[in-house]
C-alpha cells in the first residue's frame, strides 16, 4: 500500500513495508538487525515513546524505534550514513507536522531547563535572605 493513496496530494510516497537495510548491522541484546522495517505511518503511540527519554534527539529517536518495533539503542548504534538514510526515507511516514513535533521535543526541554533555572535563583535568593 501507498501512503500516496491515502493521502492524495501528497507528493512524496512510501511502499509499505519500508524495509531500510542497513550498510553496518547492530548488535544489542544479543540481536543483530541488518534491516529495519516501517510497516505504517507514525502514530500517537509512538510519540507516547518518546516521553520515556529526555532531549530533542532521543525522543525523536524513541519515535523511530517504536514505529521500527526495535529497541532504542538500535537506532543510537546506527552509523551515521544509515542514520541519514533512515531520516530521509521515512520522512512520508511521519506526518504532516513532524517538524513541528520534533520542535516541539526541543521546546519543551528548553521550557524546562528555563524553569528550573529560574527556580534555581529564587532558592539562592531566598537562601542569601534567610542567611
Amino acid at each position: 500500500m501507498s501512503t500516496s493513496e491515502k493521502n492524495p496530494g501528497k507528493t512524496a510516497s512510501v511502499t509499505l513495508p519500508l524495509v531500510i537495510a542497513l550498510s553496518e548491522a547492530v548488535s544489542v541484546n544479543d540481536v543483530d538487525y541488518t534491516e529495519l522495517t516501517f510497516k505504517r505511518k507514525r502514530k500517537v503511540r509512538d510519540l507516547l515513546a518518546a516521553d520515556a527519554h529526555t532531549g530533542q534527539l532521543n525522543k525523536v529517536n524513541a519515535v523511530y524505534a517504536s514505529m521500527a518495533g526495535v529497541p532504542i539503542d538500535v537506532i543510537l548504534d546506527l552509523d551515521a550514513d544509515d542514520y541519514d538514510d533512515l531520516e530521509s526515507r521515512i520522512e512520508p511516514l511521519m506526518g504532516k507536522k513532524w517538524q513541528e513535533v520534533a520542535m516541539g521535543f526541543l521546546a519543551a526541554e528548553t521550557m524546562n531547563e528555563t524553569l528550573a533555572a529560574g527556580v534555581r535563583e529564587e532558592m539562592q535568593k531566598r537562601a542569601q535572605a534567610s542567611a
